[in-house]
């Protein structure tokens, strides 16, 4: 009896001890998120000369020492953004492509799927693609590129229409590029071109730009 109780009470411990470490670690990344969150609005609003790890321990109302046992310095930070930034793009690409069958359709869907990530995370995509673009294809010891699998998502879809005789025969990386830059202009357009760019202008503008894409891949 003594030793099931013994048995018992050591278990409970146990328990205790991963609750306890389980918490510890939800706070550490929710205080890793709102530094994320922080600093990423920071920079667009210094630059980055002027932007600095104490700004955003002042902003989020820590003492710079925190915000090092995070990140050695700013620019560990800020790859940090756009790495956790490009696994969303990622994962919002990768979705679209598997949503249809259809060729044509499934680089209108990443198309679309690139417009919608760029205006739901403004942040994320001016860092991304506006502002530190030096960042696009580095990668960190242990880390992948998320840029990369992005970008061979839209390569894939680009390949796999060309086989299936949908689009005309070409350079796929080259197609892919001006898709790319496509989608960007008019992302771009819509995160900075104040109230003239209105949801509904944008609306229509996207589904030109996407039609004009795809009518001009057709073959002949």
């Amino acid at each position: 009896m003594k030793t099931k109780r013994v048995k018992d009470n050591s278990t409970r411990a146990e328990r205790l001890r991963q609750a306890s470490r389980a918490r510890r670690e939800q706070q550490k990344e929710g205080l890793r998120r709102t530094i994320l969150d922080a600093a990423g609005g920071l920079f667009l609003e210094h630059g980055y000369e002027d932007f600095s790890l104490r700004q955003v321990a002042e902003r989020i109302g820590y003492s710079a020492t925190t915000i090092y046992r995070y990140f050695e310095n700013k620019d560990e930070l800020l790859f940090a953004i756009l790495y956790d930034g490009f696994l969303e793009f990622g994962r919002k690409l990768e979705a679209a492509a598997q949503s249809t069958r259809d060729p044509l359709k499934r680089i209108e869907a990443l198309g679309r799927a690139y417009i919608e990530f760029g205006l739901r995370n403004p942040v994320h995509y001016q860092l991304m693609f506006m502002q530190r673009s030096d960042f696009l294809f580095e990668s960190r010891k242990g880390q992948n590129q998320p840029m990369i699998e992005s970008f061979n998502t839209l390569e894939e879809a680009v390949k796999e229409a060309m086989e299936a005789r949908v689009i005309k025969r070409g350079d796929v990386d080259a197609y892919s590029h001006a898709l790319w830059a496509a989608v960007h202009g008019l992302t771009s357009l819509a995160i900075t071109g104040g109230p003239r760019f209105t949801p509904e202008l944008l609306k229509k503008s996207t589904a030109v730009t996407l039609r004009l894409i795809i009518e001009g891949l057709r073959p002949h």
